[in-house]
């Protein structure tokens, strides 16, 4: 049975249990699902820098993960921290939900929307990501709704709200026609807002999941000519870290 790990890449142990219960319902039953999270690195990714502080981590637990036999791994955050490294450091598929999820939507739509978590800022302009894809003719905006990613879930209604306000801004002001939720502690928001806001909502860690287990499937995986592996020279590592 193929086996994919979910990495959760920040410290907080408490999201843990439910993102597997998550990702085990909506798994297909012949995949085996495993998920962790970082042991260093940030208690939240909401800055390049928490990206940063991640990346190393990550691509430690991700380079175990393939000595350990599992066959894709998901880096469970829609910064996608480390993932090009990653990419280059081992030979299994490695998925990031907001890449997987951009390019979704851009089958979905002609013009999407992220309406993401963090501090209290709006962006309506491309941001680097987005031009790095070469997707700015079809993005409309990435507008936050001020709730911290730490306490999206100290009150649901009062995140879903907001979500519904920022939904209806990006459809109306800025012509999106599909959303992507930019944060995978978003979980269980898709759909009601789906039914609320009439246009495709898409919630970015299902997306990974199951593009992890179609590369599985197909025997798919990054090319090396795109990814080459790193070159061995000497690397010294904090204590601790493998």
């Amino acid at each position: 049975m193929p086996k994919i790990l979910v990495l959760i890449p920040i410290v907080t142990e408490n999201l843990v249990e439910e993102t597997e219960k998550y990702f085990k319902k909506h798994a297909s039953e012949d995949f085996e699902i495993s998920v962790t999270n970082l042991k260093f690195g940030p208690a939240s990714i909401e800055t390049y820098y928490d990206d940063e502080i991640a990346a190393l981590f990550i691509v430690k637990e991700v380079e175990k993960a393939e000595k350990a036999g599992y066959d894709a791994v998901i880096i469970d955050c829609f910064d996608d921290p480390g993932l090009d490294a990653v990419r280059e450091a081992v030979s299994i598929p490695v998925v990031g939900p907001g890449e997987a999820s951009i390019y979704l939507a851009c089958m979905l739509g002609e013009k999407f929307s992220i309406l993401t978590v963090g501090p209290p800022y709006i962006k309506r302009l491309p941001t680097p990501r987005i031009r790095r894809m070469g997707l700015a003719s079809r993005f409309a905006s990435e507008i936050s709704v001020g709730v911290e990613v730490l306490n999206i879930e100290k009150d649901r209604e009062r995140t879903f709200n907001l979500l519904v306000e920022a939904g209806r801004r990006a459809i109306e002001e800025d012509g999106a026609d599909v959303l992507i939720l930019g944060c995978t502690g978003l979980v269980g928001y898709a759909e009601d807002l789906q039914k609320e806001l009439k246009v495709p909502v898409i919630y970015p860690g299902l997306v990974a999941l199951k593009i992890a287990e179609t590369l599985v499937r197909l025997n798919l995986r990054h090319s090396k000519k795109a990814y080459p592996k790193p070159l061995p020279k000497k690397r010294i590592y904090p204590k601790g870290i493998e």
